[in-house]
Parts: structure tokens; C-alpha cells; sequence
């Protein structure tokens, strides 16, 4: 739907709302939903964030940021009908990133309300940050709740600091100020961070599974032992196809798991065989997270029992890497 106004200095937000258009999260930058055709205006802070290249290179924008000072004329990519569901009388939210997926959603005693799993995103700042926010947004407003309680953030090691743009050290297997992270909620709680190359995603993966599983989720290797869970992370890309394929071989023969848990599709592991391939388990224990400090205080202590392997050292792994 093309747009014609004439305005000096007024904000584009204001002269839509009055021809009838409704935003999203009510223009305050939340979303990333009310995307116009206007290349007029150069790309802003909100439009990195939210909006991909190739569509900043369409010319496509945000309108909530932007104002108009004279002619102009835009093509409406938004409409003003509302997706609505279920009413929700309250909510928590969750948002949680891996290499394996990306598990947005809300959660209510206890129990995952709604949600929306995907594929694995890029690590950059505003990519990450905008679909927290535009995904969250856009079920709150499904569900008509006004904001979410609490938000449950976490992320693999790599996007961690990415997503929260935030470079010092932040409070793991806590809660903090959601308005830190420009999160549509009261709080953010964060889960615990095992170490420097394994995020929080990982304890909320492992939780409730048994001593002797291994457990291989994206580029996580995890073995949970009596007394520790021994985690290997290789990226599970084409130039290290031959160390994650070591790898696999190396927890195999070195801790004889009792059963082998594939979570979500691996093609490497699904041609080793032997896996039984589950869903990931990370919303589930979100939202039970989310409603428990039970649940908070057990992810914590399974963080703290977490020993990462120093393969590159280890004569076995050299013996797999050789074979492969």
C-alpha cells in the first residue's frame, strides 16, 4: 500500500497512527515489524538491527524512528490487523540461541504457552538482539500481554556478548534488569555460563537427562558422568568436519555412554549411526526454569559440574583425528 504525506518535522509514527495503521510494539523499537519502502532515508541504529542487508539495499526501513519533513511518498509493508490468540493474564518469555537453533518463547506456570523454533542465526549484535525482541513482541501481542515478567536469555559462548552488547562480565544463573538489554520484560534471567567456550544454552539442554548419556547437540559434545558432565565444543562446519568427526569417535571410546542422544538434525551423526535422534529439550526446561528456583538452583550446580576437554592435548583424540 503506497503513502502520500506532507508534513514538517512530524514523526511518520504519528501521521500513520492518525490514517489508521496500529504498530506493533507502539512504535517504541521492540519489533522490528513496521517496515516501509523508503530509501530516502538512510538506514538507521534501529534499522541495522532489525532489518537484514539485502533488505536495507531494497530500500526497505523501519517507520517508528523516522520523520518527515516535507513530501513523501512510502510503501506500507505492515497492516493493521493484529494476530491474536489466547488471552494471557500474565507471561515469561524466554529467547535462547544456539548453533543448533533458536527457541523463542513464552512460558506460564511452568509450561511452554507458545513459541517459535527455528534455525541457528548469525552472531551479530543487532541481529541477534532485534529478533529477541521482534519475536517476543510479536507473541506478547498474540497472547494480548501487556509485557513479560521475567525473560530467560542465554546464548553459546560466541553470541553471548553479541546479543547483550554489553562487553564486562554480567550475573550467570541470576536476574537482572531486562532494560539492560532492551528486552520487552521486567527482569532477564540469565543461566548459568559453564566457561569461556560454552554458554548457558548447554545446562538448559542437559538438565533432567541421566548419568551415562552423550549427549551431541550442534558442536556440543556432552557426557554426563557420576560426578561431572565432560563437554568438547568444535564447530560443526566444513573446515573442522574431520575434528568434530574425531570427536564424535573420542567420547564414544573413551566413556562407552549407555545411550547416544542426537538433538536435531545431524548429518554427520546420522551417517555414524548409533544416535537416537530427540528434539531439544531447552524450552521445556525454560519455562520450567522460569517457574522454579528449584530448577534455577539444579542448573547452577550442573554448570559448576561441567569439565570442558583439552582435546588438542589428549593422545586418544590425536589417535581419532588420525584415523578419521
Amino acid at each position: 500500500m503506497k503513502l502520500k504525506f506532507s508534513a514538517k518535522n512530524t514523526d511518520l509514527r504519528v501521521l500513520m497512527e492518525r490514517e489508521g495503521f496500529r504498530f506493533p510494539c507502539g512504535g517504541k523499537g521492540l519489533c522490528g515489524r513496521c517496515k516501509i519502502v523508503a530509501p530516502v532515508f538512510k538506514p538507521t541504529e534501529r534499522d541495522l538491527r532489525f532489518l537484514s542487508a539485502e533488505e536495507i539495499s531494497e530500500g526497505i526501513r523501519l517507520a517508528c524512528d523516522k520523520t518527515v519533513d516535507g513530501e513523501l511518498e512510502i510503501e506500507c509493508l505492515f497492516g493493521r490487523e493484529a494476530n491474536k490468540a489466547e488471552r494471557m493474564d500474565y507471561a515469561d518469555a524466554y529467547a535462547v540461541f544456539a548453533d543448533y537453533g533458536t527457541f523463542v518463547g513464552l512460558a506460564a506456570d511452568g509450561e511452554v504457552k507458545d513459541g517459535i523454533d527455528s534455525d541457528a542465526t548469525a552472531a551479530e549484535r543487532f541481529t541477534l538482539a532485534g529478533r529477541a525482541q521482534r519475536e517476543v513482541v510479536e507473541l506478547i501481542e498474540r497472547h494480548s500481554v501487556a509485557k513479560a515478567g521475567v525473560m530467560l536469555l542465554a546464548a553459546d559462548a560466541r553470541r553471548f556478548h553479541a546479543l547483550t552488547g554489553l562487553n564486562e562480565p554480567l550475573p550467570s544463573g541470576d536476574s537482572t534488569d531486562a532494560g539492560l538489554f532492551g528486552l520487552p520484560a521486567d527482569e532477564a534471567y540469565l543461566p548459568p555460563i559453564p566457561g569461556d567456550f560454552i554458554g548457558g544454552d548447554l545446562p538448559l539442554e542437559l538438565f533432567g537427562r541421566e548419568e551415562g548419556d552423550l549427549v551431541v547437540a550442534g558442536g556440543y559434545f556432552a557426557y554426563i558422568g557420576n560426578a561431572s558432565v565432560h563437554v568438547a565444543y568444535i564447530s560443526p562446519s566444513p573446515e573442522s568436519l574431520n575434528a568434530y568427526k574425531a570427536t564424535a569417535e573420542y567420547f564414544l571410546t573413551r566413556f562407552m555412554p549407555s545411550k547416544r542422544v542426537c538433538v536435531g538434525e545431524n548429518a554427520v551423526i546420522s551417517a555414524r549411526g548409533g544416535f537416537v535422534k530427540e528434539t531439544s529439550r531447552i524450552p521445556s526446561n525454560a519455562a520450567a526454569a522460569l517457574n522454579s528456583n528449584r530448577v534455577k538452583a539444579a542448573l547452577v550446580r550442573l554448570a559448576a559440574s561441567m569439565e570442558t576437554e583439552s582435546l588438542a592435548d589428549d593422545d586418544l583424540w590425536q589417535d581419532c583425528l588420525n584415523r578419521v
